[in-house]
């Protein structure tokens, strides 16, 4: 009996030694913050995540004095992200570097750079201007059905202050105002400095007397052009989304359109069209392909006259100047990547986006929204923001309204 008790716990040591060579080694990857680029604002800490560019898990610490040291890694090639944000006033700095594939198969250490980039606190968190298809094309029907009057805008505060959404204006259909629908002409209009504008045909603003609809931080609104439940049996059912509990609709007043369809005023608060010059439609649609949308505070007012004409093609729109210093956010889209980039693919000065968004399709159903940076101690979530859309949103499935539990502001009272 001895014999088998010996025998059998030298067994149970060997498989226990080989266990122990055959386990995973972990190892230690050491961040360093190269902080020599900026000025004077510089941040208390940073968080620094680390991806497996196989796995896709990311681990994540926090700086001290600079440096983040992120145990437990297993051996592979990593991309890192450091991010981190400071509000000034109404504004936020963010801080952001990169580095990718960095291979850490040891205890390892990595120096990534930052870069500053002053942001509005307010910034497009999701997107969703592609509609859906109802009923697919088939031999019965080469069509199909598709809808696109649940296209909406979701707005975040982005800093640590209170902000408000009184008089901010929102406007798309830019590429109308900016090219020709083949690009062969890019519209020119005669003003002085035109470089210092954007021009846009219909611009739509929430109304409120200053202090009327505060957000806070953490919290977003939402700008829709139709703020009802679209997920109806009528509308587009579950092919859609529940826009009822939507902050701000671009309605002027119930209509009845061509094929019956009743737009109902509902609970979201009615925005002013305050800049129409073109066909007055009786609601507000972004192209379900390629166009861009800018939020903006107006530091002139916004007349509805002597309107900016093209000069250079007599088909060419009439337009409304509005100053590139009072862009807040904007965020541009076009159907396809590869024929945005032949186009050169902007709707807008690369300072104010340098990147655009494709979807690929119209009506896929798809949205886009704002990647994650980082999360306060509060709980509250830092989007990204570098002005770059191309890098800065990722692509949904489906829309989502308050994605990542963003919270609604307290004066609405009818949302869910």
């Amino acid at each position: 009996m001895k014999k088998l008790f010996f025998a059998f716990a030298a067994a149970l040591i060997a498989l226990t030694a080989c266990k122990k060579e055959n386990a995973i080694k972990t190892v230690t990857l050491t961040v360093t913050v190269d902080e020599s680029e900026l000025t004077s604002v510089k941040p208390d800490t940073y968080t620094v995540t680390a991806t497996n560019s196989a796995t896709t898990v990311a681990v994540s610490a926090k700086t001290e004095n600079g440096i983040a040291t992120i145990p437990g890694l297993v051996p592979g090639i990593y991309n890192l992200n450091v991010a981190a944000s400071v509000s000034e006033g109404p504004a936020i700095l963010n801080f952001i570097g990169t580095a990718q594939s960095v291979q850490v198969t040891a205890d390892a250490s990595a120096t990534v750079k930052v870069a500053e980039s002053k942001t509005s606190a307010l910034v497009f968190k999701e997107v969703y201007y592609n509609g859906c298809t109802i009923v697919e094309p088939s031999e019965e029907d080469e069509y199909g059905e598709t809808y696109f009057r649940d296209q909406f805008y979701e707005i975040y505060n982005n800093s640590t202050e209170t902000v408000y959404a009184d008089g901010l204006c929102i406007a798309v259909g830019l590429w109308q105002s900016y090219a020709s629908y083949d690009f062969s002409v890019i519209y020119t209009y005669d003003i002085p400095n035109p470089e210092k504008y954007i021009f846009l045909k219909t611009i739509w603003q929430i109304p409120g007397d200053g202090t009327q609809y505060p957000v806070k931080p953490g919290e977003s609104f939402v700008v829709c052009q139709w703020g009802t439940n679209h997920t109806a049996e009528t509308l587009a059912g579950n092919k859609s989304i529940d826009l009822s509990g939507a902050e701000f609709e671009a309605i002027i007043a119930e209509t009845t359109l061509w094929n019956g369809l009743v737009i109902t005023d509902n609970a979201a608060v009615n925005m002013s069209r305050v800049v129409e010059t073109g066909y007055a439609m009786p609601q507000w649609m972004a192209s379900v392909g390629d166009d861009a949308v800018v939020l903006f505070n107006p530091s002139v007012e916004l007349k509805n006259e002597n309107f900016i004409s093209c000069t250079n093609d007599e088909y060419g729109p009439d337009v409304r100047e509005v100053l590139r210093s009072d862009i807040l956010d904007a965020v541009q889209w076009r159907t396809n990547k590869e024929d945005g980039e032949k186009a050169g693919g902007l709707y807008l000065p690369a300072e104010i986006d340098g990147g655009f968004q494709a979807l690929g399709a119209s009506y896929t159903g798809k949205s886009i929204s704002r990647k994650a940076a980082s999360t306060r101690e509060d709980g509250t979530v830092v989007y990204q923001d570098t002005n770059n859309a191309s890098v800065d949103f990722q692509i949904n499935d489906k829309p989502e309204v308050r994605r990542g539990g963003a919270k609604k502001p307290s004066w609405n009272t009818w949302a869910k």
